[in-house]
C-alpha cells in the first residue's frame, strides 16, 4: 500500500539525538514538514528549548484507515550510514495507547551499502525484512512493552504515566525479568583457565520452548542476545557465537534465514501470532545439546577434539595460503575456516586457544575468527571469489551462476538446484595439457549435482556418474574436458545422509557395502601428446618450475 505523505498522516514531532535516545516533542513551528532548518541528514536544527504542545498540536487526525501498520521508507546516504558498515537501520515510531503496539515505524536503507545485483536480491530482502521486524517489535527500546497471552504487561507500569519505568543511563524503559534475564555463566572456558560472564537472554515462554528445542537441551534458560557493536546493535539482535546465521542477528555473513525462535520471539511481543509454516529452518548449531549452546566456543573445541569428533559448525584450521576449503554441516556450501591473525591481542573473554599448529607460544591470542560480533570464534563461512575487487561468484552450492568458467573449473564443479557440497581427497587436484601442469594452490571440496537412485548415492563429476558404494569411499576422476586432464579424488559421505529422507519417502533405503562395478566402467583417460610437445626445453622447464613453486608454498 502506498500513502501520499501529508499532515494527516502525523500527529505530534519528535526530535531524538542520534541514537534514538532522550525524544522530546517538536513545537510545531520548528517541525521539518512547515519548512524548518535541518541538517545535512534532514534531522531537525533547535537550540533545545521544549515548547509545550497546545491543545491544538494534540488533536487527532484521520491517520490511514484500514491500516495496522505504517512504514516510512528512504534511501539517505546518512552519517549513521557513514559510521562502519551500516546497511540499513530501523526504528517504530508510535505505539497506540490500549496495548502498546507499535502502529507506524522508520526504515531508511543505505544506498551506499546496497548491491543491485541479482545474486544479493535473497540478502537485500532479508535485510528489508530484518529491519521491518525491528519496527514491529524486535527492538530493545519495546521489550519493556511486551505482554502476555491475555494482554496484560509482562513489565510492571508506573501509576503516574501508565508507562514502564525508565533506565537514565541508557534512555530506554526498562523491562522485568519477565522478558529479559540475566545470566551468569562461572565457569566460562578461555585460554589459559576460566572467567566468569554474563549474558542477557529473552526468557519469554514460546522463545524458551524454541531455543531448548532446536539445540536439544532442556536445561537452556533463553536465547541469548547479542553483547557487542554498540548502540543499535547490542541486545536488539540475537547472539551471533549462538545464532550465526539467524536473520535477527546483527550482522549478515551467510544464507540469513527468519527461524522459529524469531517466531516464537514476535508472538511472545503479545501482539501478533505466528505462523510457523513460514520459518526457514536453522541448521546452526541444531540439536548439539547443551555442551554447545551454554558453553564457550573453547570448550566445545575442546570437547569435540577429546572425543575426536568434527568441531563444526567451529573450527580450527587458520585461514592461510594454498586456502583449503570444507563443506558446510549441511553440505548446502562449500566453506572457509575464517580463523585469522589479528594485529593486536584479543580481550582476554574472547582468546580461545591454548595452541595452535606452527604458532609460536604466547601468540595464540592474536588469532580469532574473523567476525568480532561472534565472540570472534572462528567457525565455517560461505565467501566469495572476487577479482580486483569485482565479485566473481559465491560459494553456495544450489546457484547456478556460481560454476566456475571453464578454464578455471580445475575440479569439474557443477553447482545448481540439487547440487551439494563433497569433500575432495587429500590430494591436490591437477589439470594437464600437453604443454603445462597446473596444481591449483585451493582445494578441499567442491559443489556436485547427486542422485539418490537404486539404493545408492551417486555423483556426477564432468557429466559422468560415479556410485557410492560406502562411506569415505574415494571416486578417482581421470577425465579429458577441452584438452585438459583433469585428476583428484572426490570423497563419498554416508548414503543416509543426502539420500536418507529421499529414500524414505519412496519406501526405500540405502544399501549395505557392496562390491565396486568394475574400474573401467568409468573413464580413465589417458592424455597422449606428440613427441614434440613432450621434449620441447621451455615446456620442460615450465613444468619443472610450476612443481618447484608448488613444494615451495607447501
Amino acid at each position: 500500500m502506498l500513502l501520499k505523505l501529508d499532515s494527516l498522516n502525523f500527529q505530534l514531532c519528535y526530535v531524538c539525538n542520534s541514537t534514538g535516545h532522550n525524544c522530546r516533542a517538536l513545537p510545531r513551528q520548528l517541525r521539518v514538514e512547515d519548512d524548518a532548518p535541518t541538517d545535512i541528514d534532514g534531522n531537525s536544527i533547535n537550540d533545545g528549548t521544549d515548547v509545550p504542545a497546545t491543545q491544538e498540536e494534540e488533536e487527532d487526525f484521520q491517520g490511514v484507515e484500514d491500516t495496522d501498520f505504517v512504514l516510512y521508507v528512504s534511501a539517505v546516504e546518512t552519517e549513521r550510514c557513514r559510521r562502519g558498515q551500516t546497511v540499513a537501520y530501523a526504528s517504530h515510531c508510535q505505539q497506540e495507547s490500549a496495548l502498546d503496539r507499535p502502529v507506524a515505524g522508520h526504515a531508511n536503507f543505505c544506498p551506499g551499502e546496497l548491491s543491485t545485483k541479482y545474486r544479493d536480491l535473497p540478502s537485500v530482502l532479508s535485510t528489508v525484512k530484518h529491519e521491518m521486524l525491528h519496527a514491529l517489535g524486535f527492538s530493545v527500546s519495546l521489550f519493556a512493552f511486551y505482554r502476555d497471552e491475555n494482554g496484560e504487561p509482562l513489565t510492571e507500569r508506573r501509576p503516574d504515566t501508565g508507562n514502564p519505568p525508565m533506565d537514565e543511563e541508557l534512555q530506554i524503559h526498562k523491562w522485568s525479568d519477565r522478558v529479559v534475564k540475566n545470566i551468569t555463566r562461572k565457569n566460562w572456558m578461555i585460554r589459559g583457565g576460566y572467567m566468569e560472564r554474563t549474558f542477557h537472554m529473552i526468557v519469554t515462554p514460546r522463545v524458551v520452548k524454541e531455543v531448548r528445542d532446536h539445540f536439544n537441551c532442556s536445561e537452556l534458560e533463553g536465547a541469548e542476545l547479542e553483547d557487542q557493536g554498540g548502540d543499535g546493535t547490542a541486545l536488539t539482535h540475537w547472539e551471533k557465537r549462538i545464532f550465526e546465521n539467524e536473520a535477527m542477528t546483527g550482522t549478515h555473513t551467510q544464507n540469513s534465514v527468519f527461524s522459529r525462535i524469531t517466531f516464537a520471539l514476535m508472538e511472545d511481543t503479545g501482539w501478533y501470532r505466528a505462523n510457523y509454516d513460514h520459518a526457514t529452518p536453522l541448521d546452526w548449531g541444531r540439536g548439539l545439546g547443551c555442551k554447545f549452546s551454554m558453553v564457550s566456543c573453547k570448550q566445545w573445541l575442546n570437547t569435540q577434539r577429546f572425543r575426536r569428533k568434527n568441531p563444526a559448525p567451529f573450527c580450527e584450521r587458520i585461514k592461510g595460503n594454498p586456502l583449503r576449503t570444507e563443506c558446510s554441516p549441511r553440505r548446502n556450501a562449500v566453506v572457509l575456516c575464517n580463523l585469522v591473525r589479528h594485529d593486536t591481542i584479543l580481550p582476554r573473554a574472547y582468546q580461545h586457544f591454548d595452541t595452535l599448529p606452527n604458532v609460536a607460544p604466547g601468540e595464540e591470542a592474536h588469532y580469532g575468527g574473523s567476525v568480532s560480533l561472534a565472540d570472534y570464534c572462528p567457525y565455517l563461512q560461505e565467501f566469495t571469489w572476487r577479482h580486483k575487487s569485482v565479485l566473481i561468484r559465491g560459494s553456495r552450492c544450489s546457484y547456478e551462476e556460481n560454476t566456475p568458467k571453464t578454464d578455471v573449473n580445475f575440479a569439474l564443479e557443477n553447482y545448481g538446484a540439487h547440487s551439494k557440497c563433497f569433500d575432495h581427497s587429500e590430494r591436490v587436484w591437477e589439470q594437464k595439457s600437453c604443454r603445462q601442469i597446473r596444481e591449483w594452490q585451493h582445494w578441499g571440496s567442491g559443489c556436485y549435482k547427486y542422485k539418490c537412485e537404486s539404493g545408492r548415492l551417486h555423483i556426477v563429476v564432468g557429466n559422468y556418474t560415479y556410485t557410492c558404494f560406502h562411506a569415505s569411499q574415494v571416486l578417482q576422476i581421470r577425465i579429458i574436458k577441452r584438452g585438459w586432464l583433469h585428476k583428484g579424488g572426490v570423497v563419498c559421505p554416508p548414503c543416509r545422509e543426502l539420500c536418507g529422507e529421499e529414500f524414505a519417502s519412496r519406501n526405500e533405503y540405502c544399501k549395505g557395502g557392496e562390491e565396486p562395478l568394475p574400474p573401467n566402467l568409468y573413464p580413465n583417460d589417458v592424455l597422449t601428446c606428440s613427441a614434440v610437445s613432450l621434449t620441447s626445453p621451455a615446456i620442460l622447464i615450465a613444468t619443472i618450475l610450476v612443481l618447484i613453486l608448488s613444494v615451495i608454498q607447501k
